[in-house]
């Protein structure tokens, strides 16, 4: 009888540990729209979206942020792969988050400056997970963005 109780004590002892660790942020699902080829565009700063990661746990945890290409039955309808995910540029990986507090960092696209580029829409996952647990808990956020049809003009100095 001591056995089973001492068993499930230990039993509910690790399942809080196991399942006291929590994720939360505001970056789902983003869309942007109309980016121009040969430049590259700030999440924060241009569209006052930044990656904002929150432990909701009652534990300090280590995350790690990384950027993943999707696979085929993962993309939305009309969108393909980035072709490169170095086109993903974030301002910050890695974190120690304490309970209760939030992660922040920039992300950034970079299109290059190629013609093939233009009028195409692409899907990139952004994953943030912490490391170094037993268990780990993690987030896929979504970025879809598209690219412009035409070629940016430059506009001309009027003198």
């Amino acid at each position: 009888m001591k056995r089973i109780l001492l068993g499930i004590l230990l039993s509910f002892f690790f399942a809080e540990f196991a399942f006291a660790g929590g994720l939360s942020t505001t970056f789902g699902e983003v869309l942007v729209e109309d980016l121009p080829i040969g430049k590259a565009y700030s999440m924060e700063k241009e569209a006052k979206v930044p990656l904002i990661i929150s432990n909701t746990s009652k534990q300090k945890v280590n995350l790690k942020i990384e950027v993943l290409a999707p696979q085929e039955g993962e993309l939305e309808e009309d969108f393909e792969p980035i072709p490169d995910i170095e086109w993903i540029e974030l301002s910050q990986r890695e974190f120690v988050v304490e309970p209760d507090q939030a992660a922040k960092t920039d992300v950034i696209i970079s299109i290059p400056d190629d013609e093939e580029y233009l009028g195409k829409k692409y899907q990139v996952f952004i994953w943030s997970h912490t490391v170094g647990r037993t268990i780990g808990v993690g987030l896929k956020s979504k970025l879809l963005f598209t690219i412009r049809q035409e070629r940016e003009q430059e506009q001309e100095i009027e003198q």
